[in-house]
């Protein structure tokens, strides 16, 4: 298979750090002889400015790291300005053009890619418009009128013009190839690709012993609202009933601190508040580290149609460290669950959750085989290798019909 140049302009602040953007097309598909020019944001103020990121170009924005409203806007507007103008810069070097969750920039890259002749992909990592009208709902005032605006302008933007006009749309998972479906994105034009584990995991696998400590429940990821993680520490409270010596680590952090502040307020409740440690955000290897000693981790993702289409990476991860899984039901942690064979997979519901939780600990040979089924299935299907191999056999297949 040939080599291939693409421009991939994305909204992450470099240097990115999302395994499917930096692990996924920085290290896996560049092996297979993808060379990716990038559009990032600029974490730092200065002036526009081109850089190296593991041999690769990544193009940076004017920015000015200054609080208030103005500096906002004039932030914004040159963000947008050095997008469309990166944009047209690459038509002459680009193979493909590839644009991530970015609504203008779509539009523009689109229209680069129909003048110069080349293929045009959007990567849709998570339904943004649908989430906006979801906050919608609980905002007030200004911030309601915001989110319904986003929400309503982005929709049919993405929907119903640039998906359709696209090449290809890569999206999240099984799931959301099903929801864009009824909106009217061509199914045939359309390849999940669910979340992996990175390579450094495996070598923090291979290399690290963790001490498992008995009876501590381990949960890694987002504390924001959406997510309904009161069931958690009510689940965590019957559990703790049952099992005394039971204790709850959760480590990350809410979007705003009052997320984290209900859920501390919650436990304290419950009366388990000496029980439930919650760590904040901490560096990826302490966070492994730290469910690796767990007897058992948890991923519930609350059931709305905005977070059915996801692909939790904290399933791989807990998988790829050999640990028992207790999730909800959930279109990609069924599958997978059912797939591996690595947990159980129940209803939402505290009382649902509790009674798995007390089941794994109850039956500890049962769980541990649980997770080492887990851990050889994630090393099988979850590798960004693996995962490169659909994504890079995908774009052989674009080019080749393009041409």
């Amino acid at each position: 298979m040939k080599n291939l140049k693409i421009f991939y302009s994305i909204d992450d602040i470099f240097p990115p750090y999302r395994v499917d953007v930096s692990e996924l097309f920085g290290v896996s598909l560049a092996k297979r002889g993808l060379d990716t020019e990038w559009y990032m944001r600029n974490p730092i103020s200065g002036k526009a400015a081109s850089i190296k990121l593991n041999n690769q170009t990544v193009h940076l924005p004017g920015f000015i790291k200054r609080s208030g409203l103005l500096w906002k806007i004039i932030n914004k507007l040159a963000f947008w300005f050095y997008d469309a103008l990166n944009l047209w810069r690459c038509r002459n070097s680009a193979e493909l053009i590839q644009v991530r969750d970015k609504t203008i920039a779509a539009l523009i890259g689109l229209l680069v890619a129909r003048i110069k002749g080349i293929p045009f992909v959007y990567w849709y990592s998570y339904p943004f418009p649908e989430d906006y009208l979801e906050s919608a709902k609980v905002a007030t005032g200004m911030r309601r009128l915001y989110f319904n605006c986003h929400a309503r302008l982005e929709r049919p933007v993405l929907y119903r013009f640039v998906m359709p006009l696209s090449d290809h749309v890569f999206v999240q998972s099984g799931q959301m190839k099903i929801d864009l479906a009824v909106y009217g994105v061509p199914p045939d034009k359309m390849t999940p690709i669910p979340m992996g584990i990175p390579s450094q995991l495996l070598s923090f696998v291979g290399t690290k012993a963790v001490q498992e400590v008995p009876g501590r429940i381990v949960y890694l990821g987002t504390l924001a609202a959406i997510r309904q993680l009161q069931v958690l520490i009510e689940a965590f409270a019957k559990v703790h009933a049952h099992i005394p010596n039971a204790r709850l680590v959760i480590v990350g952090d809410g979007d705003i601190p009052e997320e984290t502040v209900s859920l501390v307020r919650l436990a304290q409740q419950f009366g388990i508040g000496f029980a439930v440690d919650f760590t904040g955000f901490v560096p990826i290897e302490q966070a492994w580290k730290i469910a690796a000693s767990a007897q058992v981790c948890v991923s519930p993702i609350y059931p709305t149609p905005v977070l059915n289409s996801a692909s939790p990476t904290k399933l791989n991860e807990y998988m790829a460290l050999g640990k028992p899984v207790v999730c909800n039901v959930h279109p990609e942690q069924s599958a997978t669950i059912n797939a591996s064979g690595a947990g159980l997979c129940v209803p939402w519901g505290a009382e649902h959750f509790a009674n798995a939780m007390i089941w794994l600990f109850e039956h500890p040979d049962e769980a541990r085989e649980m997770g080492a089924k887990g851990a050889d299935w994630v090393a099988q299907h979850r590798t960004y290798d693996r995962i490169a191999e659909t994504v890079w056999n995908k774009y052989q297949d674009i080019m080749q019909t393009k041409s």
